[in-house]
């Protein structure tokens, strides 16, 4: 028969449950009546008045007025606030680190950013520079979140990879050269806080979902190109991975009989055609300047098609091609509502969301409503910082402000 420790145990196991249960409520619903919550999370009148007495003295939820009089005495609203919990976030990009301090409203505080790393590097020391820089970048957060008084709670980490969501192990990305790299752990001992792995493409979605252009779609695509290209999938409100983590590696997608005659150890075959590295090849091919110290990237194309480079024209029609053939074969499969493009596509929407739908109306049974990302460069950091602030709120690590 359990002992009392074993039922206190339950008890704060169950307590915590609940806890959660409201928050999720009030940040999906926004301000709610104590009367609203029980009605949607199904607890008694009294289990809500006391969890919310509770997260009230954390400063997870604040009192926010009051609902319309019926007569009666007017019932206090309460919101979700995170002002007073902090995240570390690290966005290790194909050629430089970011690091940001959020709040649990996914306000961005603080700010850390690494130089570029040159292309030159061999494969090897860029791997383990970008880790160090991944670590290094972390550890500097922590201090500056210790020096606010607002020590963080959880580390959210955003990388150009497949990432095995039980361990945040990067199990490969070829952008870092990085092969089963143990960033989850690593990050972990270094910081003693809990951690979060995840795909770029995968934040993006969820932070667009969360807090941008996908506010209240159920179901979407994130496509994002800079060095590969990728996409976030949410269906049914919720972030779809895949069996092995690798859903969305839509760089990996064959476009015609020829690939099956190669093999892609590295990036795959739209994203040797559509990321850097084949950009740079196609726009010397096509005689367009391409950086010295660096590929080709999509936002170059982008900038010499608005100076009015008939090439980069050119070449800008033919990396759309293969992104509508791309986003066509997503809708035939997963039907989304919405797709939202992002990464270096996102800033040149009125480049990219008219000839996409072009290329798509008549072509597949229903096309998506196009946009673009409405968190821009800061998508994938907003993204990292919610699934870390949900991995404090849904673990026993919710704890007081201090």
């Amino acid at each position: 028969m359990p002992g009392p420790t074993s039922s206190t145990a339950n008890a704060g196991t169950v307590s915590r449950v609940n806890q959660t249960a409201i928050l999720d409520v009030l940040r999906q619903h926004g301000p709610l009546s104590r009367q609203e919550i029980g009605a949607r999370t199904g607890l008694s009148a009294a289990t809500v008045t006391r969890l919310a007495a509770q997260l009230q003295r954390k400063g997870l939820i604040v009192a926010d007025g009051h609902q319309p009089s019926t007569g009666g005495r007017p019932s206090i609203l309460l919101r979700y606030s995170g002002r007073g919990n902090l995240v570390s976030v690290v966005h290790v990009g194909a050629t430089r680190t970011e690091g940001a301090l959020v709040d649990f409203d996914g306000v961005i505080v603080h700010r850390v950013q690494r130089p570029v790393v040159p292309d030159v590097l061999h494969a090897a020391d860029r791997a383990t520079i970008r880790l160090e820089e991944a670590l290094s970048v972390a550890a500097e957060l922590g201090a500056a979140a210790d020096g606010r008084g607002q020590p963080s709670q959880a580390v959210g980490v955003a990388v150009p990879g497949v990432v095995d969501g039980a361990d945040g192990r990067v199990t490969w990305a070829p952008a870092l050269d990085w092969r089963e790299v143990p960033v989850g752990s690593l990050l972990h001992d270094r910081t003693g806080l809990p951690v979060v792995v995840e795909n770029d493409a995968n934040v993006l979605a969820v932070g667009e979902h969360r807090r941008g252009a996908g506010q209240g779609v159920q179901d979407l695509v994130a496509v994002v190109l800079g060095t590969g290209i990728g996409v976030g999938i949410v269906t049914g409100g919720r972030l779809h991975r895949g069996s092995r983590a690798a859903a969305g590696e839509i760089g990996y997608m064959l476009l015609e009989r020829s690939s099956l005659a190669r093999l892609f150890p590295g990036f795959g075959d739209l994203e040797s055609r559509v990321g850097s590295a084949g950009l740079t090849r196609q726009a010397r091919e096509r005689g367009i300047a391409a950086p010295a110290d660096r590929p080709l990237t999509a936002a170059d194309v982008f900038d010499l098609v608005r100076g009015g480079s008939g090439e980069a024209r050119a070449l800008l029609e033919e990396t759309l091609d293969y992104v509508a053939l791309a986003v066509a074969n997503l809708c035939t499969v997963l039907d989304p509502e919405l797709v939202i493009v992002g990464g270096e596509m996102g800033g040149a929407a009125d480049l990219i969301t008219p000839g996409l739908r072009d290329r798509l109306v008549g072509r597949i049974p229903h096309v998506p409503r196009l946009a673009a990302s409405a968190l821009g460069e800061d998508a994938a950091i907003v993204g990292a910082a919610e699934l870390a602030a949900r991995l404090v709120s849904d673990s026993a690590y919710v704890q007081a402000t201090r």
